[in-house]
């Protein structure tokens, strides 16, 4: 009897991870940061706006890559090791983000951002509808969801 519940429960969980999308729980409001950014410019903006994944948009606010507070820090220990640390001062942000992040769109079902999130070394998803920023989902906007989801 135990067992027939377990399963119930998975094939709720698992209908409600594939009919929820990253549309209904995504960030809207996003900052973004420019292509042409030195890395000074990105640190601070991680430090003052407390965000931790900034997409990086070209002159046609086209996303061509992100950067992430876990990036960053990569970063400044690479270029301690090397002896290079005035780079984080005068680098161009192109040269430190990841290029052509993997993205969704707001269709995009939860069960399908949890696979990219498991497959990738990322957690955060710039949203796309028709090539333009719509969105940002993260592993933090999936943990929302999912206490929402255990409320129930």
């Amino acid at each position: 009897m135990l067992k027939k519940k377990e399963d119930n429960t998975r094939s709720n969980f698992e209908d409600v991870f594939n009919e929820c999308t990253v549309e209904q729980f995504m960030s809207t409001q996003i900052l973004v940061g420019r292509i042409d950014f030195k890395v000074p410019h990105i640190a601070r903006l991680f430090d003052e706006m407390k965000i931790h994944h900034l997409p990086i948009v070209d002159e046609n606010r086209k996303v061509v890559g992100i950067i992430t507070a876990n990036d960053m820090v990569r970063i400044w220990s690479s270029l301690m090791e090397e002896g290079k640390q005035s780079l984080f001062k005068t680098g161009d942000i192109r040269d430190f983000m990841t290029k052509d992040p993997v993205c969704c769109s707001p269709e995009t079902t939860i069960a399908e951002a949890i696979k990219l999130f498991d497959k990738g070394a990322f957690r955060a998803l710039p949203v796309l509808l028709d090539d333009e920023l719509t969105g940002i989902f993260t592993a933090n906007d999936l943990i929302s969801f999912l206490n929402q989801l255990l409320k129930k």
